[in-house]
């Protein structure tokens, strides 16, 4: 699809409801509220769909305040996905009633390991974020971005190239965020929000994984974070995921994977790897996907099940 045909999808319908991808991240709300905006700004009126906790460090940058949670499919003639083009990388809460909408654009950055039936599609994988892809339908279709929408896309931006250290940040990635930085974005506040406020809840979290990582071949980590762990630890999965980059940090590992348990005995695997590992590639084999380097995938299983599968993959990396 090209994207003439998005601005007419939108600007043709009157209420779209906008979904990202389960435990969103930066640029998956980046991308839904930069989306939103977009929307609006083509004469159709848009809600964000989200079960977010409140207390999330995101809700520095975005306002929480624009998050629905009870969504009714027939109130909207188009549901828009972003940062997402699988079913099953929805919210639970919400995927079925997705699934079953006759009318579903989907806007991502993501290679597609699959294409599910009745979507229309508007993906470019070689985007580094979902966020960028709608800076750039906003700047193509001439509309003048407000400074909290360039917060909004610029955070988007910087969260999934890891603060530009991403092979994925290229020449375009900088075009677009000068021309948000432009706009006269608070780049501080987004930055202190996001790697300046970690609470000391945090940090023990941070330290249960350094202590329980598991060495593969010298070059694979992996570790397993049960409910029960992190009932101990008085925190949540997405306290886990803030750590993935640091992880990814430590100069002997190629490969990091993490499992966190989402629900009883189903665990979330994020991967994140360097030197050209390209994790994606396992991710797929397991049912998952992503990019070269940070994907993901789930599997079913205990805590000591799952540490087995866990070691058994590192082990064919």
């Amino acid at each position: 699809m090209e994207s003439k045909e998005i601005k007419k999808i939108i600007s043709s319908s009157k209420n779209v409801a906008i979904f990202g991808h389960a435990v969103p991240d930066l640029d998956c709300f980046g991308a839904m509220y930069g989306a939103k905006f977009l929307c609006e700004q083509l004469g159709a009126k848009a809600h964000i769909f989200s079960t977010a906790s409140k207390d999330l460090f995101l809700f520095k940058i975005f306002d929480y305040n624009k998050i629905e949670t009870d969504f009714d499919e027939s109130k909207f003639d188009l549901v828009l996905i972003v940062d997402a083009n699988e079913f099953l990388r929805l919210d639970s809460a919400f995927r079925d009633k997705v699934q079953r909408h006759k009318n579903v654009l989907v806007i991502d950055h993501h290679e597609q390991s699959r294409v599910e039936s009745g979507c229309k599609f508007y993906v470019h994988s070689e985007f580094c974020a979902a966020s960028l892809i709608i800076t750039d339908l906003l700047y193509e279709y001439k509309i003048k971005i407000s400074k909290e929408v360039g917060e909004f896309l610029f955070a988007g931006i910087v969260g999934d190239t890891g603060r530009f250290l991403h092979t994925n940040t290229d020449k375009h990635t900088f075009e677009m965020v000068t021309k948000l930085m432009d706009l006269g974005i608070d780049i501080q506040k987004i930055y202190d929000a996001t790697y300046r406020s970690k609470t000391l809840k945090q940090v023990n979290v941070q330290k249960f994984l350094y202590d329980n990582m598991n060495i593969v071949n010298n070059h694979a980590c992996y570790i397993v974070v049960s409910n029960k762990d992190l009932k101990k630890l008085d925190a949540r999965f997405e306290d886990v995921k803030l750590f993935m980059d640091d992880l990814n940090q430590i100069n002997e590992f190629d490969v990091v994977m993490v499992a966190y348990e989402l629900d009883k005995d189903e665990y979330k695997v994020s991967c994140r790897s360097k030197n050209g590992f390209e994790v994606n590639k396992v991710a797929k084999k397991q049912g998952g996907g992503g990019h070269k380097m940070a994907a993901g995938f789930k599997l079913s299983g205990n805590k000591k099940l799952v540490a087995g599968k866990l070691k058994n993959i590192c082990e064919e990396i």
